[in-house]
């Protein structure tokens, strides 16, 4: 493959919502699998990252979380204000054996990432003291208990 051609902005978080340059490959199929609402889907933890997500989030405009468990990573598509995870399915997930590696929240604004009360009594549930939140652009922060 020509170098011009791997090193394009394609799937890049801000290239998508500042151009509307196309998801890559891998984040197409992604989304192909995450069609609705509370859509569901486990991957290999290679195939998927936050900066795919907060790909597929300028794209769509609504939130996605996912959770890695080993080589796993379950990733679930909410809507334009949350993802449908409440603390006993958190407590049931920390059960398995998995973590919440983050989620994101549409926009573009510096006070994107603010977490809300529900991603804190999320985060409790946890055996972990932070996660992340990515916004639109591929920017996120850290936030804790």
């Amino acid at each position: 493959m020509p170098i011009e051609q791997r090193h394009t902005e394609k799937g890049k978080p801000s290239a998508i919502s500042h151009f509307g340059v196309p998801l890559n490959n891998r984040q197409q199929q992604l989304l192909d699998n995450l069609e609705n609402y509370d859509s569901k889907i486990t991957v290999n933890k290679k195939n998927a990252n936050m900066k795919d997500l907060s790909a597929l989030t300028a794209v769509t405009g609504d939130e996605f979380a996912m959770f890695t468990k080993g080589r796993r990573r379950l990733i679930i598509r909410g809507n334009s204000y949350s993802v449908n995870v409440n603390t006993v399915m958190a407590e049931q997930l920390n059960k398995q054996g998995y973590k919440w590696s983050g989620h994101t929240h549409p926009g573009t604004e510096k006070n994107f990432a603010l977490p809300s009360d529900d991603d804190i009594k999320i985060l409790n549930q946890f055996e972990q003291e932070t996660s992340v939140i990515y916004n639109s652009l591929g920017h996120f922060i850290v936030f804790g208990k």
